[in-house]
């Protein structure tokens, strides 16, 4: 039979290793959130960006501040807009980085998003 003091060691012994993991796990859960969260940011930003480059009347830095405007809104930090344009086609790539708790090198989040360029017909 164990004494009333063992009792209260091992608990603590039980706490001290549970603990630990049940912190990594919390931390994890929501670094992991904040990555989605910025990979959703960058995503929205490029196709913001192509959409807006993609109209017949834009211009190359009205699709850039378009993007940037939603990277920055969303919380992406040294955001990166890059617009390739076509006669056919737009594509727009935002890079940047995301606020986390610890930087694991999971911090930098980029999407590409291309649409086709508008174009006025005549019958």
């Amino acid at each position: 039979m164990t004494s009333r003091s063992e009792r209260g060691i091992t608990d603590s012994v039980q706490w001290a290793i549970l603990l630990p993991v049940i912190l990594l796990t919390v931390f994890g859960i929501l670094q992991v959130g904040l990555w989605a969260h910025g990979t959703t940011v960058a995503t929205n930003a490029a196709i913001a960006g192509a959409e807006r480059g993609a109209l017949a009347d834009a211009t190359v830095d009205d699709a850039k501040a378009t993007a940037n405007r939603v990277a920055a809104a969303g919380g992406l930090m040294g955001v990166d807009v890059h617009l390739t344009a076509s006669p056919t086609a737009v594509s727009v790539t935002v890079r940047g980085t995301m606020p986390t708790f610890v930087d694991l090198g999971q911090t930098a989040v980029s999407h590409q998003a291309t649409r086709p360029k508008e174009r006025v017909t005549q019958p």
